[in-house]
């Protein structure tokens, strides 16, 4: 199937001879030049789509980030409210309720992509746990944490915020 050409539109006009009369050879080099102009702007063209697509996705990372950086926070908030929850039978159910709002948050997180830092038996990490306390326990390995103080996070391989731990020292 070929494209069917409408009878009112005129004829495309031809190209210009070129000035001088011109031999092949100097067609030919012309032609040669205009093609590698048009392969380089194509490269060109193929490059830039390739880079607006790399910023795009940095820029959607950083929004991603940046939300989860601003909702950790709500979420170190259920976890105090919970610790600190009456042992009162009157409130078992609403404890239990607000429960069940932290297990829908983390899980709204979860898809994201944000994780938890282990922290309590794992070997320090100074990429994810920052150590803000040290004791001594003779049972454990060095630089091994005792203790979790303040939840850490990341998205991905990049760390939204790093564990607060107290890790064992031998000294």
């Amino acid at each position: 199937m070929g494209i069917k050409k409408d009878k009112n539109l005129p004829e495309p006009p031809l190209a210009p001879p070129l000035k001088g009369g011109g031999s092949d050879s100097e067609l030919e080099s012309k032609c040669a030049e205009y093609l590698d102009g048009w392969k380089r702007a194509l490269a060109d063209y193929e490059n830039l789509k390739r880079d607006q697509s790399k910023n795009l996705e940095d820029t959607r990372r950083r929004i991603k980030e940046s939300f989860v950086s601003d909702l950790i926070p709500v979420l170190d908030n259920f976890d105090q409210a919970l610790n600190h929850a009456p042992e009162v039978p009157e409130a078992e159910s609403w404890i239990e309720g607000v429960r069940m709002i932290q297990k829908q948050f983390v899980g709204v997180l979860a898809e994201l992509g944000v994780e938890l830092i282990l922290t309590e038996g794992e070997k320090f990490n100074p990429n994810l746990h920052e150590a803000v306390g040290a004791r001594s326990e003779p049972d454990k390995a060095e630089d091994v944490i005792l203790e979790g103080i303040l939840s850490g996070y990341r998205l991905g391989e990049h760390v939204i915020r790093p564990a607060k731990v107290i890790i064992n020292s031998k000294e």
